[in-house]
């Protein structure tokens, strides 16, 4: 029988909170997609929760989402003279092959991130990259910095209750 640890526990109901939280904080400004925030999140925990990662999570998404951005305006202005489907086709080579190209240059810049926020981005015809960006950027940090401190708080809790039982039992 598999059981589902504590800390798992506690763990999955910081960050949903703390995602509701966002959500709401978010739609109080008018912003109802939440997803360049939340990716944020997700980058950090599945890098192990290093605060040197931030650095290449943040420069790298926003270079992803100004890359989708100019990607499209570039689509608009080639369009109509070498086609839709032509100018689309070329501007995703060129806008892939420089992300993946330039890694070499400045891994902090074009990365995974940059690849995976340039994707989603893309998912949809209308582009909100100043408030993607927003998102990114604040929305990012209040959500790492929140389960960060809620983390925290918490261990300091069960620390300082496992301090009283021990002293309670000597």
């Amino acid at each position: 029988m598999t059981v589902i640890k504590k800390s798992t526990l506690i763990r999955a109901l910081i960050v949903s909170i703390w995602l509701v939280v966002t959500l709401f904080i978010l739609g109080l400004f008018g912003i109802h997609s939440g997803w360049p925030a939340f990716l944020v999140m997700l980058f950090f925990i599945e890098g192990g929760g290093k605060l040197e990662k931030l650095k290449s999570i943040f420069a790298g998404g926003a270079i992803g989402l100004i890359t989708a951005y100019l990607l499209t305006r570039g689509v608009i202005i080639l369009g109509p003279i070498i086609g839709s489907n032509s100018s689309l086709f070329l501007l995703v080579f060129v806008a892939i092959f420089l992300l993946v190209a330039l890694g070499d240059i400045s891994h902090n810049l074009f990365n995974s991130y940059t690849f995976c926020y340039f994707t989603v981005a893309l998912i949809t015809k209308q582009q909100n990259t100043t408030t993607w960006l927003i998102t990114m950027l604040i929305g990012g940090a209040f959500v790492v910095g929140g389960i960060l401190g809620l983390t925290k708080l918490t261990k300091n809790l069960s620390k300082d209750k496992s301090e009283k039982q021990v002293k309670l039992g000597a």
